[in-house]
Formats: C-alpha cells, structure tokens, sequence
C-alpha cells in the first residue's frame, strides 16, 4: 500500500520560497569571496614577516605561517646550523715582511664555531665565532672573530661580519629590522649552486668580466678524505670565486659541510690566505622527546 503525501498549504510554501530568496542575497557575497580566496591559492605572493623580510612563498588555504619557534630542518640548509657544530682548518699565510724586505710566511689553523642559533619565521640566523676571512692580511694566527651568517628558506645565504660590541639581543627581538644584513652586497650564494651562477648587486652583476660578484667558477664530484670526524665519501664540490681588481677569493663549497678550502690573494703587496678543512664535527642531535610521565 502506497502512503499518502503530506501536501503543504500555499501559505507555507510561500514562506518556504521567500526565505530562500532572502537567503540567497546574503550568502551571494559571502559565495563570491569564498570563490576568490581558492581561485588566489596557488598565486605567488610576496610577504613580509615580523622581521620586514620580503620573499617569496606559495599559500593554500590549509597552509599554517611558520612560527619563530618552529626551527628550520637541517636537510633544508646548506650549514648545519646547530650550535656546537665546528669546523677546524689548517695552511698558511704569507705577507711582506717590512723589516727584511722579504716575504714571510707561517703555518695556522682557525676554528669556526656556531654559537647560538635564532630561528626565524622565513629563516636561520647563527652566530659564529671564527671565519677563514679572519686570516686576510694576517702575520699568524688571530683571535676568531663574530660573524653572523642567515640562511632563509629560499635558499639564500648572507655573511656578515660583526663589531665585538654587537647587541645580539636584538637579534631575538621580534620586530627586529634584519635589512642591512639581508643586502644584496652580504649575498654570498643561492643554492642549489650550478656553474656560471653569479651573486651581488645589480651593477656588477651585469658586468662582464665576472668581477665584483661571486661565481660558480668550476663544479665537480671530489672525494674527500683526511677529513677528521667525516667519514671518507664523495662529494658535490662547487668554487666560488670573488674578483677585484686588486684581490681574488676563492671558497669551496660542499652541500651538508659547508666550505671546504679557502684562499686569498692580494694582486699587489704579498697577503695570502690558504687554508683547508681537517676536522669537522656536527653537533649531536638533540635527545628526542617523550611524553610527560604519569
């Protein structure tokens, strides 16, 4: 037996249609932005962080701005940025004695150390002590100077040096304006690296003897032996080089460990700088947490 249809009386049905109709011209707008928040969701936008940062990055509607306190996997940057993390090298330095008139020359060794580490919402910032630039211009070996190095999630990396007074303090801050280091003159590479790739500002960049920027001057797939605390294996090595008129400096890079030898020379009065990495010791991964107890 079939059951019978209630049928609504004319009067409901007229209620029923016209807050359809009202409900209709309220949620025309709410549709409409909806529409236009997916149709802009794989658009590249340029942003800025607390920090002023401008870079680029893709967002979705389910995408979470990452926060300070989410640290920046070490996969993902070119120095393993972890503090305790060293790296030790040895060679030499050569310079014009002005006493004999004749060129001198001694034996050193530099440490590079991470200090401390401060992360970002769009990038690394880390402390070290030592770099092999402190040995330009040297008679021997030097006390291990501040240098701050920034690696952001677009795969830029800044190098600067810093005043021993430096306020690091403000480095933590979160309004803190990180624009003088983040210059197009502090760019030391953008990875991943490939030859003929150049880094600098815009006018020297459109040179064209290479002089005045880094870069890529050669790459290559070296074996790295003697190297203590990394065990012997193959690796991407790629030279960057920086050429003046009255100076050249050459750095080798390898993905994963940083610089591999480095080398200054003065085209004038004798000052080189030559120095190779033997030792080099990545600090131990953090213990992994586990839940609180019971």
């Amino acid at each position: 037996m079939r059951s019978q249809k209630e049928v609504l009386a004319p009067s409901a049905i007229a209620g029923v249609t016209l807050f359809l109709a009202v409900l209709a011209v309220f949620s025309a707008p709410l549709l409409d932005g909806h529409q236009l928040v997916i149709s802009r969701a794989s658009d590249d936008v340029r942003f800025l962080d607390s920090s002023g940062f401008a870079g680029d990055a893709r967002r979705t509607s389910s995408s979470k701005p990452p926060t300070a306190s989410t640290p920046q996997p070490q996969s993902d940057l070119f120095f393993p940025l972890a503090p305790g993390t060293w790296w030790l090298y040895r060679g030499s330095v050569t310079w014009s004695d002005q006493q004999t008139d004749k060129d001198a020359q001694a034996n050193v060794s530099l440490k590079m150390t991470v200090q401390k580490v401060i992360q970002k919402p769009e990038f690394t910032i880390a402390i070290l002590s030592g770099f092999p630039r402190d040995l330009d211009w040297a008679t021997g070996e030097v006390g291990a100077m501040p240098w701050l190095l920034i690696e952001t999630k677009r795969h830029e990396v800044f190098f600067n040096s810093l005043p021993p007074d430096f306020d690091y303090a403000k480095l933590e801050k979160d309004g803190a304006s990180l624009d003088k280091f983040l210059s197009e003159d502090n760019l030391l590479f953008r990875w991943p690296l490939k030859q003929g790739m150049k880094f600098g500002d815009a006018e020297s960049l459109r040179r064209d003897d290479d002089q005045y920027c880094w870069v890529v001057a050669t790459q290559e797939t070296k074996k790295l032996v003697d190297i203590k605390g990394l065990p012997s294996r193959s690796a991407e090595a790629s030279l960057l080089r920086y050429t003046t008129n009255p100076d050249d400096t050459e750095m080798e890079l390898s993905p994963g460990i940083g610089i591999l030898s480095y080398q200054y020379h003065h085209h004038g009065t004798v000052a080189e700088t030559s120095l190779t990495l033997v030792e080099f010791h990545p600090a131990p991964p953090p213990p992994a947490t586990t839940g609180a107890k019971p």
